[in-house]
């Protein structure tokens, strides 16, 4: 059984990487996918790409590396790349054994803007004090398999190239079952006899066949009379399953069969999923490793979902590392944050920033829950986990964006989406821009459904690292926030304003009736702990609610009514849309 995995990667003037960044990945048992996110040019196929290097997979030679891989096209800035990786030790054919365990350089040395020798030097120790002899020859008895979604129809090609080098994650499998099949390998002698007697036989007398004959009559006299001879026939053994073609029934017709590269590319990449799939199944004892470039680049949306959970989960599952660059909200688990790396280009400092990498802490959705019982006050902790993802679709977005705005829920989503616009507009006076003005600064918006719930998304936000605003009603008819300025939960409960104030405040539910001391307690904790964790510069309350505060005095919640009273609204306070939001929004350096 052989086994590859990648430990972490340490990458210097590569590219888009400058300054060195380190990225870890998570340990051997750790059965998820691993998506490499980030906006547009942020360095994710920069990062695949080392990685490629790193285990040997890309050979390098002088060739390898022209000045655009140098990061600022500067000869100063020489691309450094370290690779740790862990592996079996495998038996190669004549007995010696391979083994990619170590640390994997890469150093180029220049001779003035010269590039003079590129090489992959291998050690078992981080000090480069052991050189690792047992990596030559070592890639070959590893289960690489690397598939750019981008260029979908050349990873189906199974054709070697004018060097005679096969370069599609299909070619070589295909090409390492027949040499590693012994049944195959049995065969092959009768196949040879089977396919020159059959040949023999179909040309036997005919046109082609003299054909055949006149070139060799003819090349031998070019020759100098040369007795050489030519053959007319099928590829050798070891090739002839490589210019096989896969072709394809459309509706179970067998008789009308269609080459598949004839097809598109959303029904290639579909095809290549079952062929994914299909090596994975076939290799129970090997642990293999996985590299994917934006697998969603022609599947629809909901095919992206099924290939996530269906096919890369289905991988890291079965103990093979799934290591894949991604633009798709729908192929990642917000959740999962140990299997996240994202990443982000500094337009200061012209180079890939690592924001996000912490493959040894997983995030902890938990959280306190107040709540009243007989108008005692009781508290629990809850995982709201898998809730807020059925309820909120759109919720991996967070991770794709450069800042997040959390709001209520979807009508407050409406008003403050309709609020942004007419403000940029009023600025700008230009319609297109404001329309896709959060679009084009990275801006999410997203519903958290529930003051419970926003407490669990400022919470994930703070440990991925992103930039968030909170917008929540407060359901009191008082500003009480500047009175809740407590250090701690226990100094919250022992003050005047938690066991005397709250029972003196007067609120009531949507039926009229008033809330018991209990209700009332409760409500005003989550709040408190709103407060406490977000902090009020990245905190409104809309006091008592947002349809108040719009002048909408029906209870319904009526999505039709909310949008026609803010379309009567001329002008936004502070009470609505703070100052704070507007920085946050960017809107103030328009």
């Amino acid at each position: 059984m052989s086994s590859i995995k990648v430990r972490g990667i340490q990458i210097e003037n590569y590219r888009s990487f400058g300054e060195m960044k380190s990225i870890t990945f998570p340990t051997q048992d750790y059965k998820k996918p691993i998506a490499i996110v980030g906006y547009n040019n942020a360095g994710k196929t920069n990062l695949l790409n080392a990685i490629l290097y790193g285990i040997r997979e890309k050979y390098v030679n002088i060739n390898t590396f022209t000045r655009d891989d140098f990061h600022n096209r500067s000869f100063k800035n020489i691309p450094q790349i370290l690779t740790g990786v862990t592996s079996s030790s495998e038996k190669r054919v004549d007995g010696k054994i391979v083994d990619l365990t170590g640390y994997h350089y890469l150093d180029i040395n220049l001779d003035g803007e010269e590039i003079e020798d590129v090489k992959v030097n291998s050690y078992v120790d981080w000090e480069r004090k052991v050189p690792n002899y047992r990596v030559f020859g070592a890639s070959k008895y590893y289960k690489v398999f690397y598939i750019n979604f981008h260029e979908i129809k050349k990873e189906i090609s199974t054709k070697k190239t004018s060097w005679g080098n096969l370069t599609s994650f299909l070619a070589k499998h295909i090409q390492s079952l027949v040499e590693t099949d012994q049944k195959m390998q049995r065969n092959k002698d009768n196949f040879k006899t089977e396919i020159n007697e059959a040949t023999k036989k179909i040309l036997f007398g005919s046109q082609l066949n003299d054909f055949v004959e006149k070139i060799q009559l003819n090349y031998s006299k070019n020759l100098r009379d040369n007795n050489c001879n030519i053959e007319f026939g099928l590829p050798d053994y070891e090739d002839i399953f490589l210019e096989m073609m896969f072709k394809i029934g459309l509706n179970g017709d067998a008789g009308n069969l269609i080459p598949l590269e004839h097809f598109g590319d959303g029904y290639i990449s579909m095809f290549v999923m079952a062929v994914i799939q299909a090596i994975a199944e076939s290799n129970t004892e090997d642990e293999c490793l996985f590299l994917f470039e934006e697998p969603e680049s022609f599947l629809h949306e909901n095919h992206q979902e099924y290939f996530y959970k269906t096919v890369l989960c289905g991988l890291a599952e079965n103990n093979h590392q799934v290591i894949y660059t991604t633009h798709s909200d729908k192929m990642i688990d917000i959740f999962d944050t140990k299997s996240i790396v994202r990443l982000e280009f500094d337009e200061k400092k012209k180079q890939t920033e690592v924001k996000y990498n912490e493959s040894t802490l997983e995030f902890s959705p938990a959280v306190k829950i107040t709540e009243a019982d007989n108008n005692e006050v009781i508290d629990k902790v809850e995982d709201y986990n898998n809730y807020i993802k059925i309820i909120e679709p759109n919720l991996n977005k967070i991770i794709f964006s450069r800042k997040v705005l959390l709001v209520e829920g979807p009508n407050d989503m409406m008003v403050y989406k309709e609020i942004i616009r007419r403000k940029v507009l009023e600025r700008t006076n230009d319609h297109k821009y404001s329309d896709t003005y959060l679009n084009f600064k990275n801006i999410a918006i997203i519903p958290h459904h529930g003051k419970i719930t926003a407490l669990v998304l400022i919470n994930l936000c703070k440990h991925l690292g992103l930039d968030y605003f909170v917008i929540n009603d407060f359901d009191f008819d008082y500003d009480l926030v500047s009175k809740m300025n407590f250090a701690s939960e226990e100094d919250y409960k022992n003050s005047d304003f938690y066991n005397i104030e709250i029972e003196e405040i007067k609120a009531y539910n949507v039926k009229g009736e008033e809330l018991s001391l209990g209700t009332k307690k409760a409500m005003m904790t989550t709040n408190w702990r709103l407060i406490n964790e977000a902090k009020l510069n990245q905190l409104h309350f809309n006091i008592p609610k947002l349809e108040k505060l719009i002048n909408y005095e029906k209870g319904d919640k009526d999505s039709i009514g909310i949008w026609n009273a803010i379309n009567r609204m001329d002008n936004f306070n502070e009470d609505l849309f703070p100052n704070e939001l507007v920085e946050f929004l960017e809107i103030d350096e328009l």
